[in-house]
């Protein structure tokens, strides 16, 4: 095994030594001489959770201004149905990597040997292997959906008819094989809260993208903008990841323990990776065979629109607080209630605020944002922005990776799963496209039952809480009307 430094305390075996995944993991560690080196001492929890919920955020924002500024600039250079069949190509590149998902990411976070670089080594030659099949099965997807249509298995005008839409899929999919790429350094950064380069690197990244993106879309007009621009985004944080984060360079290797450890915590990632994946894309997945690239187009703005919330708090809560509630799990239990409502409270204000604004002024969002071409699209966000009441309960699922339980998470997206591909075609089939937008909001409802048992196992509910929270709506109501009359007089950006 490689070695690495480890403190005092840790010398020889972990301190957690029971928990060591098998005998010959055990055995390797008592052959392998570990020095014994004396670090410094470290920083506290709260110091380094406020710092990393900081970096996490200002990227996140950062981010979001970027891909505002992109989203505002493109919509203008191109037209609305090219937004509807890059909706179906970024779907299907996802739900590729999300039903082959390993979780090495939140294995290496939470394994005891994450620091080990031999460890590391072995999930980078995963990572690797696993990109490239990614790109391989989209490829074969791609090729089957152009030959479906061919023979007319698709109806007439649908997303799935477009002839363009299977090379696009090829070539928007390859950035899983540069991703698989990056350095291992980024899982150590995640691991240790480290996000300062994290996020600048997230930042570089997006503005290669947005420049890329803009000037292609304004020289060609082209669909392919949004692949060129996907592509140089994924190589570049690749390229930054090996030159910019501290730590050892990654080789390939394969270490059968390793292999076992990251199986052992990564089988529960992959099995609820593609309960994920069936349940949140289930919408664009129905919608691409039931309506046209124009009107999947709208529903793709207001649903990125609407999902920049979730995205916020899915990143605090899988970067920072999963990371933060694991080593409180693991140093002090007593604790993991307490910090998980600190954590909770201001996520659930902005989820639940921010879903009566945006229903009270989703009209006005898209006069402001977008063109008359776009203003179909402002009713469907309205109805999705019922969506948020339940999304908040998504990131809180964080909790259960820290507490080495991810098969609750897999329970909670099996119900997704399921409600999602029942709740869709009925929705549809009754009411036609605004029954399915209906259905795209509230299929999450089934799944809370089983938060609240997960949760009460832990002692993490409180009824008074959920009640008291849901003031925040109307609250957000009356200030999505104040933003309404503001908007209205600032008239169009562009």
């Amino acid at each position: 095994m490689k070695n690495e430094e480890y403190s005092v305390t840790d010398a020889i075996v972990p301190s957690d030594w029971k928990q060591v995944p098998s005998p010959h993991a055990r055995e390797r560690l008592l052959l392998d001489p570990l020095p014994v080196t004396v670090q410094p001492p470290k920083r506290r929890l709260r110091t380094t959770l406020i710092q990393a919920a900081g970096w996490s955020m200002m990227g996140y924002l950062l981010s979001q201004v970027v891909r505002i500024a992109s989203n505002l600039v493109l919509t203008r250079l191109l037209i609305p149905e090219m937004f509807g069949i890059m909706a179906v190509a970024t779907m299907i590149q996802v739900s590729v990597a999300m039903l082959s998902d390993l979780g090495l990411r939140p294995a290496a976070i939470q394994s005891q040997f994450g620091d080990d670089q031999s460890y590391l080594d072995t999930a980078w030659t995963l990572q690797i292997i696993h990109g490239c099949l990614i790109w391989f099965a989209c490829v074969l997807i791609a090729i089957g959906i152009g030959r479906a249509a061919e023979y007319g298995l698709f109806p007439a005008g649908s997303v799935y008819t477009v002839t363009s839409l299977p090379a696009i899929i090829m070539g928007m999919s390859f950035c899983t094989v540069i991703m698989g790429l990056q350095s291992t350094k980024l899982i150590t950064a995640f691991r240790h809260l480290n996000l300062g380069r994290v996020t600048l690197i997230e930042i570089v990244a997006q503005v290669v993208s947005l420049a890329v993106g803009i000037s292609l879309a304004w020289y060609t007009g082209s669909i392919w903008s949004f692949v060129a621009a996907t592509l140089l985004s994924a190589l570049t944080t690749t390229i930054l990841t090996h030159t910019w984060l501290p730590g050892q360079h990654n080789s390939l290797y394969w270490e059968a323990p390793a292999i076992r450890d990251l199986v052992r915590f990564g089988r529960w990632i992959m099995l609820s990776s593609i309960l994920t994946m069936i349940a949140a894309n289930g919408d664009r997945i129905f919608l691409a065979g039931w309506t046209s690239p124009l009107m999947l187009g709208f529903y793709s703005l207001a649903f990125n629109l609407i999902s920049m919330l979730e995205g916020a708090g899915g990143r605090l809560f899988l970067n920072v607080a999963m990371p933060a509630l694991g080593r409180i799990a693991r140093e002090r239990p007593e604790q993991l209630g307490s910090m998980f409502w600190k954590m909770r409270l201001p996520l659930d204000l902005v989820f639940i605020g921010s879903a009566g604004a945006i229903y009270s002024s989703g009209t006005a969002i898209i006069e402001v944002l977008y063109d008359d071409r776009y203003r179909d699209a402002a009713p469907i966000i309205q109805i999705l922005s019922f969506s948020l009441l339940i999304m908040r309960f998504g990131p809180l699922s964080a909790v259960y990776l820290a507490v080495n339980e991810p098969r609750n998470q897999t329970v909670m997206n099996f119900i997704r799963a399921v409600s999602s591909f029942t709740c869709l075609p009925l929705g549809y089939y009754l009411f036609g496209f605004e029954g399915a937008v209906w259905a795209a909001a509230l299929y999450g409802l089934p799944v809370l039952p089983a938060i609240l048992y997960f949760n009460h196992r832990h002692g993490l509910n409180n009824f008074l809480y959920e009640a008291g929270v849901l003031l925040a709506w109307p609250v957000g109501y009356l200030a999505g009307i104040l933003a309404t009359g503001i908007l209205h007089h600032a008239g169009p950006l562009f």
